[in-house]
Protein backbone atom coordinates (compact mmCIF):
# COMPACT_ATOMS: atom_id res chain seq x y z
CA UNK A 1 0.00 0.00 0.00
CA UNK A 2 1.67 3.21 -1.14
CA UNK A 3 1.65 6.55 0.74
CA UNK A 4 -1.01 7.71 -0.69
CA UNK A 5 -2.99 5.23 -0.04
CA UNK A 6 -2.34 4.92 3.29
CA UNK A 7 -3.82 8.64 3.72
CA UNK A 8 -6.59 8.15 1.43
CA UNK A 9 -8.88 7.15 4.69
CA UNK A 10 -7.88 10.39 6.65
CA UNK A 11 -10.42 13.29 7.15
CA UNK A 12 -9.29 16.59 5.78
CA UNK A 13 -8.73 19.76 8.03
CA UNK A 14 -11.60 21.18 6.51
CA UNK A 15 -13.03 18.17 7.87
CA UNK A 16 -12.13 18.35 11.55
CA UNK A 17 -14.76 18.18 14.07
CA UNK A 18 -16.89 20.98 15.63
CA UNK A 19 -15.53 20.34 19.34
CA UNK A 20 -11.50 20.51 18.32
CA UNK A 21 -10.25 23.90 18.07
CA UNK A 22 -8.94 24.97 14.57
CA UNK A 23 -5.22 25.86 14.24
CA UNK A 24 -6.21 29.21 13.90
CA UNK A 25 -8.01 29.38 17.66
CA UNK A 26 -4.57 28.01 19.26
CA UNK A 27 -3.57 30.70 22.11
CA UNK A 28 -1.42 33.38 21.04
CA UNK A 29 1.86 32.21 23.07
CA UNK A 30 1.42 29.07 21.58
CA UNK A 31 1.23 30.17 17.78
CA UNK A 32 3.56 29.59 14.91
CA UNK A 33 5.22 32.96 13.57
CA UNK A 34 3.07 33.67 10.55
CA UNK A 35 4.75 31.95 7.39
CA UNK A 36 3.10 32.40 4.27
CA UNK A 37 3.55 28.84 2.39
CA UNK A 38 5.43 29.15 -1.60
CA UNK A 39 3.81 26.42 -3.14
CA UNK A 40 5.63 25.14 -5.95
CA UNK A 41 2.96 25.16 -8.43
CA UNK A 42 2.26 28.26 -7.47
CA UNK A 43 3.90 31.66 -7.27
CA UNK A 44 7.33 31.32 -8.12
CA UNK A 45 9.76 33.21 -5.49
CA UNK A 46 12.13 35.72 -7.11
CA UNK A 47 15.31 34.35 -6.94
CA UNK A 48 13.63 30.93 -8.29
CA UNK A 49 11.93 33.10 -11.15
CA UNK A 50 15.40 34.69 -12.25
CA UNK A 51 17.14 31.76 -12.18
CA UNK A 52 14.93 30.43 -14.62
CA UNK A 53 14.45 33.34 -16.56
CA UNK A 54 18.16 33.28 -17.33
CA UNK A 55 17.74 29.79 -18.60
CA UNK A 56 15.07 30.51 -20.85
CA UNK A 57 17.28 33.33 -22.59
CA UNK A 58 19.83 31.16 -23.26
CA UNK A 59 17.92 28.90 -24.75
CA UNK A 60 16.04 31.91 -26.86
CA UNK A 61 19.19 34.15 -27.72
CA UNK A 62 21.23 30.84 -29.05
CA UNK A 63 18.49 28.49 -30.31
CA UNK A 64 15.33 29.89 -31.02
CA UNK A 65 15.92 33.38 -32.28
CA UNK A 66 18.88 31.42 -34.84
CA UNK A 67 16.72 28.89 -36.27
CA UNK A 68 13.62 31.55 -36.39
CA UNK A 69 16.23 33.49 -38.29
CA UNK A 70 17.49 30.90 -40.52
CA UNK A 71 14.07 29.69 -41.45
CA UNK A 72 12.89 33.33 -42.49
CA UNK A 73 16.25 34.12 -44.36
CA UNK A 74 15.58 30.74 -46.52
CA UNK A 75 12.39 31.35 -47.02
CA UNK A 76 13.42 34.67 -48.22
CA UNK A 77 15.67 33.45 -50.48
CA UNK A 78 13.31 31.05 -51.79
CA UNK A 79 11.06 33.85 -52.80
CA UNK A 80 13.37 36.22 -53.98
CA UNK A 81 14.76 33.24 -56.83
CA UNK A 82 12.86 35.12 -59.40
CA UNK A 83 15.14 38.30 -59.54
CA UNK A 84 18.00 36.14 -58.41
CA UNK A 85 17.89 32.53 -59.31
CA UNK A 86 18.68 29.82 -57.75
CA UNK A 87 21.32 27.43 -59.77
CA UNK A 88 20.06 25.50 -62.10
CA UNK A 89 18.00 22.01 -60.81
CA UNK A 90 18.88 23.09 -57.57
CA UNK A 91 15.82 21.26 -55.93
CA UNK A 92 16.63 18.50 -57.88
CA UNK A 93 20.08 17.72 -56.55
CA UNK A 94 18.48 18.65 -52.86
CA UNK A 95 16.08 15.59 -53.03
CA UNK A 96 19.37 13.58 -54.46
CA UNK A 97 20.80 14.60 -51.76
CA UNK A 98 17.85 14.26 -49.01
CA UNK A 99 17.51 10.56 -50.61
CA UNK A 100 21.02 9.71 -50.17
CA UNK A 101 21.18 11.11 -46.63
CA UNK A 102 17.87 9.24 -45.66
CA UNK A 103 19.31 6.17 -47.63
CA UNK A 104 22.96 5.66 -45.53
CA UNK A 105 20.79 6.64 -42.31
CA UNK A 106 18.39 3.77 -43.07
CA UNK A 107 21.27 0.97 -43.79
CA UNK A 108 23.10 2.07 -41.00
CA UNK A 109 19.95 1.90 -38.26
CA UNK A 110 19.52 -1.52 -40.10
CA UNK A 111 23.12 -2.68 -39.51
CA UNK A 112 23.41 -1.28 -36.08
CA UNK A 113 20.33 -2.81 -35.13
CA UNK A 114 21.30 -6.29 -36.49
CA UNK A 115 23.71 -6.37 -34.85
CA UNK A 116 23.00 -4.83 -31.34
CA UNK A 117 19.66 -6.69 -30.70
CA UNK A 118 20.97 -10.33 -30.96
CA UNK A 119 23.98 -9.12 -28.53
CA UNK A 120 21.75 -7.45 -26.07
CA UNK A 121 19.83 -10.63 -26.00
CA UNK A 122 22.49 -12.96 -25.18
CA UNK A 123 24.23 -10.32 -22.68
CA UNK A 124 20.83 -10.32 -20.81
CA UNK A 125 19.06 -13.45 -21.04
CA UNK A 126 22.04 -16.28 -21.87
CA UNK A 127 24.39 -15.68 -18.92
CA UNK A 128 27.24 -15.21 -21.14
CA UNK A 129 30.57 -15.37 -19.80
CA UNK A 130 32.29 -12.18 -17.97
CA UNK A 131 29.39 -10.22 -19.92
CA UNK A 132 30.30 -6.61 -17.83
CA UNK A 133 33.61 -6.96 -19.45
CA UNK A 134 32.49 -7.51 -22.89
CA UNK A 135 29.79 -4.53 -22.49
CA UNK A 136 32.50 -2.49 -21.17
CA UNK A 137 34.39 -3.24 -24.49
CA UNK A 138 31.68 -2.49 -26.54
CA UNK A 139 30.81 0.44 -25.44
CA UNK A 140 34.33 2.18 -25.79
CA UNK A 141 33.23 3.81 -29.14
CA UNK A 142 31.23 5.81 -27.31
CA UNK A 143 34.13 8.07 -25.17
CA UNK A 144 35.56 8.17 -28.92
CA UNK A 145 35.06 10.96 -31.79
CA UNK A 146 32.44 9.46 -34.33
CA UNK A 147 35.27 10.78 -37.25
CA UNK A 148 38.02 8.60 -35.37
CA UNK A 149 36.18 5.53 -36.31
CA UNK A 150 36.53 6.76 -40.33
CA UNK A 151 40.24 7.49 -40.61
CA UNK A 152 40.70 4.19 -38.55
CA UNK A 153 38.66 2.26 -41.13
CA UNK A 154 40.80 4.03 -43.45
CA UNK A 155 44.25 1.99 -41.86
CA UNK A 156 42.27 -0.97 -42.29
CA UNK A 157 40.49 -1.34 -45.12
CA UNK A 158 41.91 1.38 -47.29
CA UNK A 159 43.99 1.05 -50.50
CA UNK A 160 47.14 0.03 -48.42
CA UNK A 161 45.35 -1.08 -45.42
CA UNK A 162 45.98 -4.32 -43.40
CA UNK A 163 42.45 -6.24 -44.18
CA UNK A 164 42.82 -5.20 -47.34
CA UNK A 165 46.09 -6.93 -47.68
CA UNK A 166 44.59 -9.62 -46.04
CA UNK A 167 41.59 -9.90 -48.26
CA UNK A 168 43.77 -9.85 -51.17
CA UNK A 169 45.95 -13.16 -49.98
CA UNK A 170 42.29 -14.91 -49.81
CA UNK A 171 41.23 -14.02 -53.47
CA UNK A 172 39.17 -11.36 -52.24
CA UNK A 173 39.05 -8.03 -53.65
CA UNK A 174 37.63 -5.54 -51.11
CA UNK A 175 35.58 -2.74 -52.80
CA UNK A 176 36.52 0.67 -52.49
CA UNK A 177 36.66 1.93 -48.82
CA UNK A 178 35.45 5.27 -50.40
CA UNK A 179 31.73 6.76 -50.24
CA UNK A 180 28.61 4.68 -49.11
CA UNK A 181 30.55 1.47 -48.02
CA UNK A 182 32.90 3.55 -46.07
CA UNK A 183 30.24 5.30 -44.62
CA UNK A 184 27.48 2.59 -43.89
CA UNK A 185 30.59 0.99 -42.29
CA UNK A 186 31.87 3.51 -40.20
CA UNK A 187 28.83 5.17 -38.83
CA UNK A 188 27.34 1.28 -38.07
CA UNK A 189 30.79 0.72 -35.75
CA UNK A 190 30.14 4.14 -33.85
CA UNK A 191 26.32 3.40 -33.55
CA UNK A 192 26.47 -0.10 -32.10
CA UNK A 193 26.44 0.72 -28.59
CA UNK A 194 24.46 3.18 -28.26
CA UNK A 195 21.52 0.82 -29.60
CA UNK A 196 23.10 -1.69 -27.13
CA UNK A 197 22.42 0.06 -24.66
CA UNK A 198 18.95 1.24 -25.08
CA UNK A 199 17.78 -2.34 -25.81
CA UNK A 200 19.28 -3.89 -22.66
CA UNK A 201 17.59 -1.71 -20.85
CA UNK A 202 14.74 -2.70 -22.87
CA UNK A 203 15.25 -5.94 -22.06
CA UNK A 204 15.40 -5.53 -18.32
CA UNK A 205 11.51 -4.30 -18.03
CA UNK A 206 10.16 -7.26 -20.28
CA UNK A 207 7.85 -8.65 -17.81
CA UNK A 208 9.05 -12.09 -16.66
CA UNK A 209 5.85 -13.70 -15.42
CA UNK A 210 5.13 -13.50 -19.07
CA UNK A 211 7.84 -15.31 -20.46
CA UNK A 212 7.76 -17.93 -17.44
CA UNK A 213 3.67 -18.20 -18.65
CA UNK A 214 5.02 -19.05 -21.66
CA UNK A 215 7.29 -21.62 -20.78
CA UNK A 216 5.25 -23.34 -18.48
CA UNK A 217 2.57 -24.18 -21.69
CA UNK A 218 5.67 -25.64 -23.95
CA UNK A 219 7.24 -22.87 -25.31
CA UNK A 220 10.08 -23.17 -26.70
CA UNK A 221 13.17 -20.66 -25.74
CA UNK A 222 13.35 -19.38 -29.05
CA UNK A 223 9.49 -18.73 -29.78
CA UNK A 224 9.57 -17.20 -26.43
CA UNK A 225 12.06 -14.59 -27.40
CA UNK A 226 10.15 -14.00 -31.13
CA UNK A 227 6.87 -14.16 -29.99
CA UNK A 228 6.98 -12.27 -26.38
CA UNK A 229 10.98 -10.82 -25.45
CA UNK A 230 11.08 -9.03 -28.76
CA UNK A 231 7.39 -7.64 -29.25
CA UNK A 232 7.79 -6.18 -25.73
CA UNK A 233 10.79 -4.56 -27.03
CA UNK A 234 9.51 -2.42 -29.66
CA UNK A 235 9.36 0.74 -28.05
CA UNK A 236 13.32 0.60 -26.78
CA UNK A 237 13.85 -0.95 -30.79
CA UNK A 238 12.44 1.93 -32.19
CA UNK A 239 14.17 4.64 -30.04
CA UNK A 240 17.92 2.66 -30.25
CA UNK A 241 16.63 3.47 -34.26
CA UNK A 242 15.86 7.10 -34.18
CA UNK A 243 19.21 7.62 -32.34
CA UNK A 244 20.92 6.37 -34.70
CA UNK A 245 19.26 7.35 -37.63
CA UNK A 246 19.10 10.88 -36.16
CA UNK A 247 23.24 10.28 -35.30
CA UNK A 248 24.18 9.13 -38.89
CA UNK A 249 21.92 12.45 -40.19
CA UNK A 250 23.99 14.16 -38.36
CA UNK A 251 27.55 12.97 -38.48
CA UNK A 252 29.85 15.35 -40.07
CA UNK A 253 33.36 13.72 -39.54
CA UNK A 254 32.15 10.53 -41.71
CA UNK A 255 30.96 12.23 -45.23
CA UNK A 256 34.23 14.65 -44.84
CA UNK A 257 36.92 11.71 -44.35
CA UNK A 258 35.99 8.85 -45.93
CA UNK A 259 32.20 10.19 -48.03
CA UNK A 260 34.21 10.55 -51.31
CA UNK A 261 31.85 11.35 -53.72
CA UNK A 262 28.76 10.63 -51.98
CA UNK A 263 26.97 13.67 -51.07
CA UNK A 264 24.70 13.56 -47.81
CA UNK A 265 22.97 16.81 -46.57
CA UNK A 266 25.28 17.48 -43.87
CA UNK A 267 28.48 18.04 -46.15
CA UNK A 268 26.84 19.97 -48.55
CA UNK A 269 25.90 22.53 -46.09
CA UNK A 270 29.88 22.45 -45.02
CA UNK A 271 31.04 22.23 -48.21
CA UNK A 272 28.88 25.38 -49.49
CA UNK A 273 29.35 27.02 -46.52
CA UNK A 274 33.27 27.49 -46.78
CA UNK A 275 33.32 28.30 -50.34
CA UNK A 276 33.67 31.48 -51.48
CA UNK A 277 32.70 30.62 -54.75
CA UNK A 278 29.53 29.46 -53.58
CA UNK A 279 25.75 30.78 -53.64
CA UNK A 280 25.86 31.51 -49.58
CA UNK A 281 22.22 30.79 -49.85
CA UNK A 282 22.60 27.08 -50.69
CA UNK A 283 23.45 26.68 -47.22
CA UNK A 284 20.21 28.53 -45.41
CA UNK A 285 17.91 26.51 -47.80
CA UNK A 286 19.63 23.03 -46.77
CA UNK A 287 19.72 24.04 -42.83
CA UNK A 288 15.85 24.60 -42.80
CA UNK A 289 15.01 22.07 -45.09
CA UNK A 290 17.05 19.72 -42.73
CA UNK A 291 15.19 21.66 -40.09
CA UNK A 292 11.74 20.82 -41.68
CA UNK A 293 12.91 16.96 -41.76
CA UNK A 294 13.72 16.81 -38.45
CA UNK A 295 10.20 18.59 -36.57
CA UNK A 296 8.30 16.14 -39.16
CA UNK A 297 10.44 13.38 -38.00
CA UNK A 298 10.38 13.62 -33.92
CA UNK A 299 6.29 14.29 -34.27
CA UNK A 300 6.55 10.82 -36.23
CA UNK A 301 8.49 9.12 -34.02
CA UNK A 302 6.72 10.59 -30.95
CA UNK A 303 3.39 9.01 -32.30
CA UNK A 304 5.06 5.74 -33.24
CA UNK A 305 6.30 5.62 -29.42
CA UNK A 306 2.54 5.99 -28.41
CA UNK A 307 1.13 3.08 -30.79
CA UNK A 308 4.07 0.99 -29.72
CA UNK A 309 4.46 1.68 -26.08
CA UNK A 310 3.05 -1.87 -23.91
CA UNK A 311 2.02 -1.02 -20.56
CA UNK A 312 2.69 -3.80 -17.38
CA UNK A 313 1.08 -3.70 -14.27
CA UNK A 314 4.15 -5.12 -12.53
CA UNK A 315 7.06 -6.95 -13.48
CA UNK A 316 9.24 -9.83 -11.65
CA UNK A 317 12.85 -9.62 -12.22
CA UNK A 318 14.47 -10.73 -15.84
CA UNK A 319 14.00 -14.07 -16.81
CA UNK A 320 17.42 -16.01 -17.51
CA UNK A 321 17.69 -18.49 -19.84
CA UNK A 322 20.15 -21.65 -18.90
CA UNK A 323 21.54 -22.98 -22.07
CA UNK A 324 25.06 -24.33 -22.31
CA UNK A 325 25.14 -24.45 -26.08
CA UNK A 326 23.49 -20.75 -26.21
CA UNK A 327 25.92 -19.36 -23.70
CA UNK A 328 29.06 -20.66 -25.24
CA UNK A 329 27.66 -19.74 -29.35
CA UNK A 330 26.44 -16.26 -27.26
CA UNK A 331 30.09 -16.01 -25.52
CA UNK A 332 31.86 -16.90 -28.60
CA UNK A 333 29.98 -14.00 -30.83
CA UNK A 334 30.35 -11.37 -28.31
CA UNK A 335 33.99 -12.25 -28.16
CA UNK A 336 34.44 -11.94 -32.14
CA UNK A 337 32.10 -8.52 -32.49
CA UNK A 338 33.81 -6.94 -29.64
CA UNK A 339 37.73 -7.81 -31.23
CA UNK A 340 36.44 -6.38 -34.72
CA UNK A 341 34.31 -3.54 -32.91
CA UNK A 342 38.13 -2.61 -30.95
CA UNK A 343 40.19 -3.34 -33.70
CA UNK A 344 39.98 0.33 -35.91
CA UNK A 345 41.16 1.43 -32.64
CA UNK A 346 44.28 -0.81 -31.88
CA UNK A 347 45.27 0.11 -35.73
CA UNK A 348 44.76 3.97 -34.02
CA UNK A 349 47.20 3.31 -31.22
CA UNK A 350 49.75 1.40 -33.80
CA UNK A 351 49.55 4.13 -36.44
CA UNK A 352 50.34 7.07 -33.17
CA UNK A 353 53.73 5.15 -33.13
CA UNK A 354 54.27 4.48 -37.03
CA UNK A 355 57.06 6.31 -39.24
CA UNK A 356 54.98 4.57 -42.40
CA UNK A 357 52.83 2.22 -42.65
CA UNK A 358 51.83 1.24 -46.53
CA UNK A 359 51.56 -2.09 -48.10
CA UNK A 360 52.76 -4.21 -44.80
CA UNK A 361 51.50 -6.08 -42.22
CA UNK A 362 53.08 -3.83 -39.70
CA UNK A 363 54.99 -0.41 -39.65
CA UNK A 364 57.94 -0.31 -41.08
CA UNK A 365 59.54 1.93 -38.29
CA UNK A 366 58.14 3.04 -34.55
CA UNK A 367 58.60 6.28 -33.14
CA UNK A 368 57.49 8.86 -30.56
CA UNK A 369 58.08 11.54 -33.11
CA UNK A 370 54.57 11.41 -33.78
CA UNK A 371 53.41 12.42 -29.98
CA UNK A 372 56.01 14.91 -29.66
CA UNK A 373 55.07 17.01 -32.57
CA UNK A 374 51.09 16.70 -31.34
CA UNK A 375 52.22 17.95 -27.57
CA UNK A 376 53.94 20.99 -29.02
CA UNK A 377 50.17 21.71 -30.06
CA UNK A 378 49.86 22.94 -26.91
CA UNK A 379 47.53 25.34 -27.75
CA UNK A 380 44.62 22.45 -28.81
CA UNK A 381 44.89 21.10 -25.71
CA UNK A 382 44.55 23.99 -24.17
CA UNK A 383 41.16 25.13 -26.05
CA UNK A 384 39.88 21.69 -25.55
CA UNK A 385 40.61 22.48 -21.51
CA UNK A 386 38.80 25.90 -21.77
CA UNK A 387 35.91 24.40 -23.73
CA UNK A 388 35.65 21.69 -21.00
CA UNK A 389 35.94 24.15 -18.24
CA UNK A 390 32.94 26.90 -19.72
CA UNK A 391 30.65 24.86 -21.63
CA UNK A 392 30.48 21.78 -19.30
CA UNK A 393 29.40 23.70 -16.39
CA UNK A 394 26.80 25.82 -18.35
CA UNK A 395 25.03 22.10 -19.81
CA UNK A 396 24.78 20.90 -16.62
CA UNK A 397 23.39 23.91 -14.73
CA UNK A 398 20.96 24.29 -17.75
CA UNK A 399 20.12 20.83 -17.10
CA UNK A 400 19.59 20.99 -13.45
CA UNK A 401 17.25 24.15 -13.82
CA UNK A 402 14.98 22.66 -16.52
CA UNK A 403 14.97 19.23 -14.92
CA UNK A 404 13.55 21.29 -12.03
CA UNK A 405 11.25 23.32 -13.81
CA UNK A 406 9.96 20.87 -15.65
CA UNK A 407 9.31 18.35 -13.02
CA UNK A 408 7.59 21.49 -10.08
CA UNK A 409 5.80 23.52 -13.30
CA UNK A 410 3.88 21.09 -15.42
CA UNK A 411 2.65 24.03 -17.60
CA UNK A 412 6.37 24.68 -18.62
CA UNK A 413 6.63 21.52 -20.20
CA UNK A 414 6.10 22.59 -23.83
CA UNK A 415 9.48 24.00 -23.65
CA UNK A 416 10.70 20.82 -23.55
CA UNK A 417 10.45 20.50 -27.31
CA UNK A 418 12.23 23.17 -27.82
CA UNK A 419 15.17 22.12 -25.37
CA UNK A 420 14.99 18.30 -27.76
CA UNK A 421 15.35 20.02 -30.97
CA UNK A 422 19.13 20.07 -30.74
CA UNK A 423 19.13 16.63 -30.22
CA UNK A 424 17.54 16.48 -33.55
CA UNK A 425 19.57 18.66 -35.53
CA UNK A 426 22.87 17.94 -37.41
CA UNK A 427 25.65 20.38 -35.89
CA UNK A 428 26.53 22.02 -39.07
CA UNK A 429 22.63 23.20 -39.05
CA UNK A 430 22.69 24.81 -35.33
CA UNK A 431 26.24 26.26 -35.99
CA UNK A 432 25.00 28.04 -39.17
CA UNK A 433 21.88 29.05 -37.76
CA UNK A 434 24.13 30.97 -34.63
CA UNK A 435 26.40 32.25 -36.88
CA UNK A 436 24.12 33.31 -39.76
CA UNK A 437 22.19 35.45 -36.77
CA UNK A 438 24.68 37.15 -35.25
CA UNK A 439 27.22 37.54 -38.17
CA UNK A 440 26.56 41.46 -37.67
CA UNK A 441 26.31 41.59 -33.82
CA UNK A 442 29.10 43.51 -31.69
CA UNK A 443 29.75 43.40 -28.13
CA UNK A 444 31.56 46.25 -26.64
CA UNK A 445 33.31 46.97 -30.30
CA UNK A 446 34.10 43.03 -31.54
CA UNK A 447 32.29 41.05 -33.94
CA UNK A 448 30.46 38.28 -32.27
CA UNK A 449 30.82 36.35 -35.05
CA UNK A 450 34.83 36.10 -34.79
CA UNK A 451 34.57 35.58 -31.02
CA UNK A 452 34.96 32.11 -28.96
CA UNK A 453 31.73 32.81 -27.50
CA UNK A 454 29.36 31.78 -30.12
CA UNK A 455 31.76 28.76 -30.49
CA UNK A 456 30.96 27.70 -26.46
CA UNK A 457 27.04 28.98 -26.96
CA UNK A 458 27.12 26.60 -29.85
CA UNK A 459 28.62 23.53 -28.44
CA UNK A 460 26.59 24.55 -25.47
CA UNK A 461 23.27 24.41 -27.05
CA UNK A 462 24.18 21.71 -29.25
CA UNK A 463 24.69 19.29 -26.15
CA UNK A 464 22.67 20.46 -24.00
CA UNK A 465 19.60 17.42 -24.75
CA UNK A 466 22.15 14.82 -23.62
CA UNK A 467 22.61 16.21 -20.44
CA UNK A 468 18.99 17.15 -19.57
CA UNK A 469 18.20 13.52 -20.17
CA UNK A 470 19.96 11.96 -17.66
CA UNK A 471 19.31 14.64 -15.34
CA UNK A 472 15.12 14.38 -15.98
CA UNK A 473 15.61 10.81 -15.47
CA UNK A 474 16.90 11.71 -12.10
CA UNK A 475 13.81 14.07 -10.90
CA UNK A 476 11.49 11.39 -12.01
CA UNK A 477 12.22 9.32 -8.71
CA UNK A 478 11.62 12.22 -6.71
CA UNK A 479 8.73 13.24 -4.67
CA UNK A 480 8.23 16.34 -5.28
CA UNK A 481 6.20 16.48 -2.22
CA UNK A 482 9.54 16.36 -0.34
CA UNK A 483 10.27 19.66 -1.37
CA UNK A 484 6.59 21.19 -1.16
CA UNK A 485 6.74 20.17 2.98
CA UNK A 486 10.60 22.41 3.04
CA UNK A 487 8.63 25.34 1.49
CA UNK A 488 5.43 24.78 3.43
CA UNK A 489 7.67 25.08 6.81
CA UNK A 490 9.51 28.66 5.78
CA UNK A 491 12.38 27.67 3.82
CA UNK A 492 12.88 29.61 0.48
CA UNK A 493 12.41 27.49 -2.58
CA UNK A 494 15.84 27.71 -3.84
CA UNK A 495 17.27 26.70 -0.09
CA UNK A 496 14.70 24.24 -0.20
CA UNK A 497 15.69 22.31 -3.86
CA UNK A 498 19.44 22.55 -2.73
CA UNK A 499 19.26 20.78 0.83
CA UNK A 500 16.43 18.51 -0.20
CA UNK A 501 16.09 17.87 -3.57
CA UNK A 502 19.85 18.21 -5.06
CA UNK A 503 21.46 15.45 -2.46
CA UNK A 504 18.98 12.61 -4.34
CA UNK A 505 19.89 14.23 -7.86
CA UNK A 506 23.53 13.95 -6.89
CA UNK A 507 24.56 10.34 -9.07
CA UNK A 508 22.30 11.99 -11.88
CA UNK A 509 24.18 14.87 -11.83
CA UNK A 510 27.38 12.67 -12.08
CA UNK A 511 26.49 11.41 -15.16
CA UNK A 512 25.21 14.37 -16.73
CA UNK A 513 29.14 15.68 -16.28
CA UNK A 514 30.88 12.11 -17.71
CA UNK A 515 27.87 12.35 -20.71
CA UNK A 516 28.73 16.46 -21.20
CA UNK A 517 32.82 16.08 -21.14
CA UNK A 518 32.91 13.46 -23.52
CA UNK A 519 30.24 15.15 -25.63
CA UNK A 520 32.28 18.44 -25.38
CA UNK A 521 35.69 17.09 -26.32
CA UNK A 522 34.55 15.03 -29.23
CA UNK A 523 32.24 17.75 -30.77
CA UNK A 524 33.19 18.30 -34.40
CA UNK A 525 30.02 19.28 -36.39
CA UNK A 526 29.09 23.04 -34.76
CA UNK A 527 32.82 23.38 -34.06
CA UNK A 528 33.81 23.46 -37.81
CA UNK A 529 31.42 25.81 -38.85
CA UNK A 530 31.72 28.41 -36.19
CA UNK A 531 35.19 28.45 -34.96
CA UNK A 532 36.99 31.32 -34.69
CA UNK A 533 40.07 32.02 -36.85
CA UNK A 534 43.28 30.34 -35.42
CA UNK A 535 40.78 28.67 -32.73
CA UNK A 536 40.85 24.90 -32.83
CA UNK A 537 40.65 22.45 -30.17
CA UNK A 538 41.76 18.89 -30.06
CA UNK A 539 38.45 17.14 -32.54
CA UNK A 540 39.44 20.17 -34.76
CA UNK A 541 42.70 19.52 -35.23
CA UNK A 542 42.40 15.52 -35.90
CA UNK A 543 40.08 16.32 -38.45
CA UNK A 544 42.91 18.88 -40.03
CA UNK A 545 45.61 16.07 -39.94
CA UNK A 546 43.50 13.28 -41.51
CA UNK A 547 42.23 15.88 -44.22
CA UNK A 548 46.46 17.20 -44.97
CA UNK A 549 46.92 13.33 -44.90
CA UNK A 550 49.16 13.34 -42.07
CA UNK A 551 47.48 10.00 -40.60
CA UNK A 552 49.96 9.05 -37.90
CA UNK A 553 49.71 12.72 -36.06
CA UNK A 554 45.90 12.48 -36.36
CA UNK A 555 46.06 9.46 -34.43
CA UNK A 556 48.74 10.28 -31.84
CA UNK A 557 46.14 13.01 -31.47
CA UNK A 558 43.10 10.84 -30.87
CA UNK A 559 44.68 8.34 -28.40
CA UNK A 560 45.05 11.95 -26.29
CA UNK A 561 41.46 12.90 -26.36
CA UNK A 562 40.50 8.97 -25.94
CA UNK A 563 42.82 8.91 -22.46
CA UNK A 564 41.74 12.74 -21.56
CA UNK A 565 38.22 11.51 -21.74
CA UNK A 566 38.95 8.20 -20.04
CA UNK A 567 39.97 9.95 -17.42
CA UNK A 568 37.55 12.34 -16.69
CA UNK A 569 35.22 9.53 -16.79
CA UNK A 570 36.94 7.20 -14.41
CA UNK A 571 36.99 10.30 -11.93
CA UNK A 572 33.33 11.08 -12.14
CA UNK A 573 32.36 7.26 -11.47
CA UNK A 574 34.68 6.91 -8.99
CA UNK A 575 32.88 10.19 -7.53
CA UNK A 576 29.30 8.68 -8.33
CA UNK A 577 29.76 5.63 -6.84
CA UNK A 578 31.12 7.54 -3.53
CA UNK A 579 28.02 9.33 -3.62
CA UNK A 580 25.83 6.02 -3.77
CA UNK A 581 27.42 4.69 -1.36
CA UNK A 582 27.17 7.41 1.51
CA UNK A 583 23.14 8.07 0.31
CA UNK A 584 22.45 3.95 -0.44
Amino acid sequence: MTQHQTHKSLPSPSAQPAHLPSPSAQPAHLSRPSVRPRRLNGKTSADVALIYGIAIAFVTLFLIYPIVNLLVSSALAVLNAASKPLPEHFFGYMLTVTWNTFYLALLTTFFSLAIALPLAILITKFKVRSANIWLGLLTVPLITPAFISSFSVIILLGRTGVLTKALKLLGIQFPQIYGLLGLVITQTLHTIPYSLLVLIAGLKTVPRHIEEAAQSMGASITKTIFTIVIPSLYPHILMAGIMVFLTSIGDIGGPLIIGGNYKVISMEIYSNFISYLGDERIPLIFSAWLILLSIILMIGVNKLMQLTNVKTKFRIGIMEYSNKKARLFGTLCIAIISILLLLPYVAIIIQSFAVRWNNSWLPAAFTLANYQKVAGETGAMLKTLILLGTVTPIIVLLGIIFGQMYKTRPGMRWLSYITLLPFILPGVVVGVSILQGYATVKLFGLSLSGSVILMIAAIAIRRLPVVLKPIEAGFAKIDIGQEEAAVSLGARELKAFMTVIFPQIRISVYSAIVIGMIKVVTELASSLIIYPPGWRNMSLYVAYYVSEGFISQASAMAVIMIILVGIGTVVSNYLASKENKKYG
